[in-house]
């Protein structure tokens, strides 16, 4: 079991040489063996998770557009303004809000208190930035900011022939449409508590899907309308148990436990968490959380959306397959048992 306590993280300080933008980080992810800007494809993980301390005045960086990255926040504390395409609109303690890959945007913090955001993204293998404020571009990897100087497919590669049109290289689709900004802020406050359980209540527990209230559609990859990660808000009352011991064949998840306490059980033991502890299970972890306080255990969690996932549930043999969803316990058979 990865597990870090987020008090315990020292602050990074970030900022750039005028301190217009200027921020401290808490690098949750890469406490817990995670890779910066690395994902699954390098030995990282899917998303980054971190917290963001932005001082009055300041930026965390400049406005800008990801071409692949999604990135979400929460509000931990304070009050700051987003600015996006659409105009600039105000933020405060407790909401969350997306922004999906195309949408220019920025952070700021007016002041005259600090701003905290908790700060979730995607690790797409590669990425493109690009700057309106400066026309600049970035490309990563390899890691380079440049302004375009625009050319043709064929420039460098042959002498240009005399007269000759010049070529026109198949077009790009169109750009999705992007939801108002509106649409994709909001304040857990303002969503009802959903309550699920067992037939016989051993499992139960509520939760508000923060990801689903922004416009996600739950388990979808990106592709065909989702995220690339799920948020939701949970809370566990005493002695409440979420969901059967299990573990997952692709999908990776991360708890950030915010109020009361309860115990992790893996495979190797149970351990206790409570506020400020981070814990993340990678796919093949058999994992469940239980609320072992006499409050409320209210915790965010963090999933990865694979596009092919099933499960394993040790205590009572049996598998479960997202798509279709159906649970079996296996009975051996040969490879062309049924096909010659």
């Amino acid at each position: 079991m990865l597990r870090t306590h987020i008090p315990s993280l020292p602050w990074e300080e970030q900022h750039s040489p005028g301190r217009t933008f200027h921020s401290f980080c808490r690098n949750i992810s890469v406490a817990l063996g995670g890779i910066r800007n690395g994902g699954i494809w390098c030995g990282g993980h899917p998303f980054d998770v971190q917290v963001r301390r932005i001082p009055a005045g300041a930026a965390v960086c400049p406005f800008h557009l990801h071409l692949a990255q999604w990135e979400l926040f929460v509000v931990l504390s304070g009050h700051g303004t987003v600015r996006t395409g659409e105009g600039t609109f105000a933020v405060r303690t407790g909401e969350v809000f997306v922004h999906p890959p195309g949408e220019a945007h920025q952070l700021l913090n007016p002041g005259p208190a600090p701003l905290e955001v908790l700060i979730i993204a995607d690790n797409p293998p590669l990425d493109a930035f690009y700057y309106p404020d400066s026309a600049k571009w970035g490309l990563r990897p390899p890691g380079k900011y440049f302004r375009m100087a625009e050319t043709g497919y064929f420039d460098g590669e042959e002498a240009p022939l005399a007269g000759a049109p010049a070529y026109q290289p198949s077009g790009s689709p169109p750009a999705v449409a992007l939801t108002p900004f509106a649409q994709r802020k909001l304040h857990p406050d303002d969503l009802t508590w959903e309550e699920w359980r067992s037939p016989k209540g051993k499992f139960r527990g509520t939760s508000k899907e923060l990801s689903l209230a922004l416009g996600a559609k739950r388990n979808t990859p990106t592709g065909l309308g989702g995220h690339p990660f799920d948020l939701e808000l949970s809370r566990l009352g005493p002695g409440e148990c979420g969901c059967p011991f299990h573990r997952h064949a692709a999908q990776w998840e991360l708890f950030l436990v915010l109020e009361g306490h309860g115990t992790v059980r893996t495979s190797e033991g149970t351990y206790a968490v409570g506020p400020g502890d981070v814990v993340l299970h990678p796919p093949g972890e058999a994992h469940q959380l239980t609320n072992a306080g006499d409050t409320d255990l209210v915790f965010l969690l963090v999933a990865d959306n694979p596009p092919v996932d099933y499960w394993h549930y040790p205590d009572s043999g049996k598998w479960g397959l997202r798509e279709e969803r159906k649970f079996f316990r296996p009975q051996d058979t040969d490879y062309w048992d049924g096909e010659e």
